[in-house]
C-alpha cells in the first residue's frame, strides 16, 4: 500500500528550503570568529585549511575575520549572489533543482569539515552547531526534498 503521492516543490519553495539551510549556517559564522578560535586552537592540522582561514597574504579571510562587520559584509555578499541566483532560474525547475542541489552539496562539504576539525583539534570550530544540526542531516533531508 503506497500513501499520498507527493507534490513536487515549486522553484521558489526548493530555493527557500536550501537557503534557510544555508542561512542558519551562516548566522553562526557571522556570530563566532574562525580566526580568533584558529588563534586560540594554533591550527587545525591542515596546512591548507590554516592558510584559507588566515586568508592571503596575511589580508585575512572576511568570512573568518575578528571583525563581525567584515563577517556580515561577507555572509551579505553571499547572500546577494544567491538571490541573483534565485531571480534567474526561478523560471527553470530544472535550472533550480541543479544549483539548489550543488549548493547542498556544497555546504555538507562545508558541514563535513567543520565536525572533522572539531573532532581533530578537540574543540567546538564555529560552524560547529549548526553543521550537526541542521547541519548534514538538514542538507540531506533538503536534497530528498529537492529531488521528491
Amino acid at each position: 500500500m503506497s500513501g499520498p503521492a507527493r507534490r513536487a516543490l515549486s522553484p521558489d519553495q526548493v530555493w527557500a528550503l536550501t537557503l534557510g539551510l544555508l542561512a542558519v549556517h551562516q548566522t553562526e559564522e557571522v556570530v563566532y570568529s574562525m580566526e580568533a578560535w584558529l588563534e586560540h586552537v594554533g591550527s587545525t592540522g591542515w596546512p591548507l585549511l590554516d592558510a584559507h582561514i588566515r586568508g592571503p597574504a596575511g589580508i585575512g579571510n572576511p568570512l573568518a575575520d575578528v571583525r563581525p562587520s567584515r563577517r556580515l559584509a561577507a555572509v551579505g555578499a553571499q547572500a546577494l549572489a544567491a538571490g541573483v541566483l534565485w531571480a534567474y532560474t526561478r523560471r527553470s525547475d530544472r535550472a533550480t533543482r541543479v544549483l539548489a542541489t550543488g549548493l547542498c552539496l556544497g555546504w555538507s562539504a562545508a558541514f563535513a569539515t567543520h565536525i572533522a576539525v572539531s573532532a581533530r583539534t578537540r574543540s567546538a570550530m564555529p560552524g560547529l552547531a549548526t553543521s550537526l544540526l541542521p547541519g548534514l542531516p538538514g542538507a540531506a533531508l533538503t536534497l530528498r526534498a529537492i529531488w521528491a
